[in-house]
């Protein structure tokens, strides 16, 4: 890989990934922040529907965001992270699979009356998230 593309993609991954663990930890720190954490929550309420029987029950207080969409950020910031470490040569085509479960599962939930629960919604939300970082990172053979 040249540097340009090696600069470009390092720039991609900051650009996606820092704004995702934001989102990962303001949903789990937001239950914490009281009537100061209120500059967030338009954010929150734009990527979420936020019902609290679907968020998840942490020891100080119920996630600002759903089960599936915590752990999607989750997910989408471990990946970038484990993409750009040693380990991380994945290639892209191997996100694919992990992007089924997700889909499945909420189209399931939307065309019928299948309930998912919340673990299931928090695996299929950190294998999505997870596939998205590996689609969008994933090792590509350049000939140049």
């Amino acid at each position: 890989m040249n540097s340009n593309w090696k600069k470009g993609r390092l720039m991609f991954a900051i650009l996606l990934g820092v704004p995702a663990g934001l989102m990962f930890l303001f949903s789990i720190a937001r239950p914490v922040m009281g009537n100061s954490g209120n500059f967030i929550d338009p954010v929150l309420s734009a990527t979420c529907h936020r019902m609290p029987s679907r968020c998840v029950n942490l020891p100080w207080g119920t996630s600002a965001l759903c089960a599936r969409c915590t752990a999607f950020w989750l997910g989408l910031a471990g990946g970038i992270v484990l993409m750009y470490s040693r380990t991380g040569k994945i290639p892209f085509w191997a996100g694919f699979p992990l992007l089924l479960p997700l889909i499945a599962d909420g189209m399931l939930q939307f065309h019928s009356s299948y309930e998912s629960s919340n673990v299931i919604r928090l695996v299929t939300g950190l294998a999505g998230g997870f596939g998205i970082s590996v689609t969008i990172l994933g090792r590509v053979h350049r000939v140049n």
